[in-house]
């Protein structure tokens, strides 16, 4: 295919590429929107004890989970940034290590308390990385199509 011919081809690619893109970096910020809501309410869905430890669980969540609703809530509205994806990372990690922290106690309930905090954080993790991922795959497929 000659020169024209890639260019041409990019061109009638471009517009599908980018509403799926758009698509999937919706899905994925429905995704983060829904999580930040669940690390707000999880401490009473699961009954969090309120014991001294568990407290800070709990609190923990409940910040995280608004930052994490609001990052949720930046990309459905606007179009996504590299400071919501690495907020929404960052927040990831510390959900991950914030038990080992904080140490949430030593009762089922703060066990409980534990394992949603590690599992939250891994799929925080996850999501971050699947929208930097795209933001990169985007940026290279803008420049191919430019060429």
């Amino acid at each position: 295919m000659s020169p024209k011919g890639h260019a041409a081809h990019a061109a009638r690619k471009a517009p599908r590429d980018t509403v799926v893109r758009d698509k999937r970096s919706e899905v994925i910020g429905t995704l983060i929107l829904a999580i930040g809501l669940w690390l707000f309410v999880a401490p009473w869905v699961l009954g969090y004890p309120f014991t001294a430890p568990a407290v800070d669980a709990h609190l923990n969540e409940i910040v995280v989970g608004i930052i994490v609703f609001a990052c949720g809530l930046a990309r459905l509205i606007r179009p996504r940034g590299l400071l919501s994806d690495l907020t929404v990372l960052l927040a990831g990690i510390w959900m991950v290590v914030a038990p080992f922290v904080f140490g949430y106690g030593d009762t089922a309930r703060a066990e409980l308390a534990r394992v949603n905090s590690v599992a939250v954080g891994i799929v925080l993790i996850i999501l971050a990385a699947l929208s930097l991922l795209l933001a990169a795959f985007g940026r290279r497929g803008a420049a191919a199509a430019r060429q």
